[in-house]
């Protein structure tokens, strides 16, 4: 099981130059081929368009100056992608997607193994942000959501599993699996006053077969205390530099419905964290 093609999404912030450098990363360590995906918009403010006699020679300079603008951004954007993909040695790929079009991005990233991401990402001249939220529970798929600053590369030597007995974080484990296998130390963690001590025989058999042998499970009683709180407090403990989670919600809820877990760790992420629906 591995990841055999990723896509990054690569903008005009500070964060795209380490987002691309950890995407390639990943691209070299699993042997799969990168995609960069740059949003473009085609959105008009309502500020621009006149009274009858002037409308259409101020929007037509208004969308010229735009695709121009558009344009000089995605080719510098590109150049970056290009440079690291090609230092690396990876097979790259590059697209242009409608940012202003929430199902073409979804479309976008479905045809994908695993998609990185930032925490919000607003397309070149656009003004609607789309939210890892969304892609995480659209997609279908993994999704990695880098912190705006203060990440290793190469990161995911060791995990931690926000783990429940759910449909959620079973899938999450699965969709994590070329990671943990990976991994040199995989922590589970549950937080849950009646939670079973240990793994049962077959969760210890599924993770060997994986390669995944220095498992440890761990148990937080304490429910006084927000869940989001205890899994950033064993990742520092157990020293993870990558946080698996399943992410808990509907598709057409969006974040404002996510499970109080998932909404708070989206919210506050400082770690790669990676997630799936």
């Amino acid at each position: 099981m591995s990841y055999r093609n990723i896509i990054v999404l690569v903008d005009e912030t500070a964060t795209s130059a380490p987002r691309i450098a950890a995407a390639a990363d990943l691209a070299a360590r699993f042997g799969a081929s990168l995609t960069g995906m740059f949003l473009k918009s085609g959105h008009i403010p309502a500020f621009v368009v006149g009274d009858a006699f002037t409308a259409v020679t101020t929007v037509q300079a208004y969308v010229e100056e735009r695709d121009k603008t558009i344009s000089l951004a995605s080719a510098k954007a590109r150049k970056a992608f290009e440079d690291a993909a090609a230092g690396g040695g990876i097979r790259h790929h590059w697209i242009e997607v409608d940012g202003d079009d929430e199902q073409a991005i979804l479309t976008a990233v479905r045809r994908f193994d695993l998609t990185v991401f930032p925490h919000e990402a607003t397309s070149s001249f656009g003004t609607q942000a789309i939210s890892a939220a969304t892609i995480g529970i659209g997609s279908g798929a993994p999704l990695l959501i880098l912190p705006e600053r203060g990440y290793p590369v190469p990161f995911g030597a060791k995990v931690l599993v926000a783990w429940k007995e759910t449909r959620e974080s079973a899938r999450a484990v699965r969709d994590a699996m070329p990671f943990l296998s990976a991994a040199s130390e995989v922590h589970f963690l549950c937080v849950a006053p009646d939670a079973e001590p240990d793994f049962d025989n077959l969760q210890r058999q599924y993770l060997a077969a994986h390669g995944c042998t220095n498992v440890h499970m761990h148990i937080d009683r304490n429910t006084d205390q927000p869940v989001a709180n205890a899994i950033q407090r064993h990742a520092g403990k157990v020293g993870a530099d990558l946080v698996v989670l399943g992410l808990y919600g509907h598709s057409r809820m969006r974040e404002l419905l996510l499970g109080g877990v998932s909404r708070d760790m989206l919210g506050s992420i400082h770690l790669p964290l990676l997630v799936s629906h």
